[in-house]
């Protein structure tokens, strides 16, 4: 063989090569950039994941927030309303004052209940149905202690006596304290799991 049909040989070997080292070279690329696209996206889906759980967390932090936030204003209604009662008693006689802070009174009361309605239904929409019910549940006990301080008020205002209306509240009032103090602790529980 002469050496123009070697280096012929030569070259077509050596293009060969080139070609096959080209090819395993793009074929092991493609497998790396499968690699790293598969990897950027179980990182892009375990990220959004993460997102999503903080922002479920979120709303039902803020949803707590809420309701805690109304049933203490609930909570600081029924106070002023039952010391307003106690005001009231101590001054019957008077000239006309306490049935118009009453009233008042009264009304800010009820007021204040009602919007604990819109609150609950908020926390409905963000926790599980246990979490819901003891919400429910608080809020009945809001709604007796409600009751029972409109009940001494119409006490006062029909000059009867007091003390078993008067009684009924405060043990009203402290139930719904011990409930909400049990509320919190469970609702900052929830929220740490």
């Amino acid at each position: 063989m002469d050496q123009g049909a070697a280096a012929v040989w030569a070259a077509g070997i050596g293009v060969g090569g080139v070609v096959i080292t080209a090819w395993m070279g793009w074929l092991g690329a493609r497998r790396a950039a499968a690699g790293q696209v598969e990897a950027a996206l179980a990182g892009v889906q375990a990220q959004f994941a993460g997102q999503r759980q903080e922002a479920i967390w979120q709303v039902r932090r803020e949803a707590y927030a809420s309701f805690l936030g109304q049933i203490e204003a609930v909570r600081m209604a029924i106070a002023h309303m039952y010391a307003t009662c106690c005001a009231a008693e101590e001054n019957s006689g008077g000239a006309g004052g306490p049935e118009a802070d009453l009233t008042g009174a009264k009304q800010a009361m009820t007021e204040s209940f009602k919007t604990l309605w819109f609150r609950e239904s908020a926390l409905r929409l963000s926790v599980d149905t246990d979490e819901a019910e003891q919400a429910e549940n608080l809020m009945k006990l809001a709604l007796q202690a409600i009751n029972d301080v409109s009940n001494f008020a119409e006490a006062i205002w029909a000059y009867q006596d007091t003390s078993p209306p008067q009684t009924r509240a405060q043990a009203a009032m402290a139930g719904l304290n011990t409930g909400l103090e049990e509320w919190t602790r469970r609702a900052r529980l929830n929220l740490e799991s």
